[in-house]
């Protein structure tokens, strides 16, 4: 069986020559669910930037259902996977909630009645669809916070990865 995310000997170094990953081997099959603990500073937030391309492995590599992370594969990988950060304010930048939620699908190719569906659905599943046309700026924390957990999901992806829930 194909794991839905497997790491082997990933290892990232950062320009300043921090080093937040060094060898890590993760396996995570289609339907676990995975809570990764550790103090400030471990490379929590490195290694699931790694599992949609965001960050490239200094060394090692990262798959995704059995496909590489690489840069002719991002737009794949990353329709599968969805990350929330820790900071919504990271995600938010359109001029209302309903535009960002609609903004990932949308460059997936999703248009008319499929994507107002899909954002009406994602906005609904966190209890934002009163909240559609407002600012991400006018929102409280929370709001944002569940905001950008709507823009991930209106993109229906297989893996869901959460940066400090």
């Amino acid at each position: 069986m194909t794991a839905a995310v497997r790491t082997r000997a990933l290892r990232h170094v950062y320009p300043d020559g921090h080093v937040a990953l060094n060898g890590v081997d993760l396996t995570v099959q289609a339907g676990e669910r995975v809570a990764i603990l550790g103090p400030n500073g471990a490379g929590k937030t490195s290694l699931m930037l790694h599992l949609n391309g965001v960050l490239r492995p200094t060394s090692g590599s990262v798959e995704i259902g059995g496909v590489a992370v690489e840069r002719r594969t991002l737009r794949q990988v990353r329709q599968k996977v969805g990350l929330v950060f820790q900071d919504p304010d990271d995600q938010l930048f359109m001029p209302t909630v309903a535009q960002d939620v609609a903004f990932g699908p949308a460059n997936f190719g999703v248009r008319g009645a499929e994507l107002q569906q899909r954002v009406a659905t994602a906005l609904a599943t966190v209890s934002l669809a009163d909240q559609a046309d407002r600012s991400p700026a006018h929102l409280s924390m929370g709001q944002r916070r569940r905001a950008a957990l709507a823009t991930v999901l209106a993109c229906r992806p297989e893996i869901l990865v959460l940066d400090e829930p």
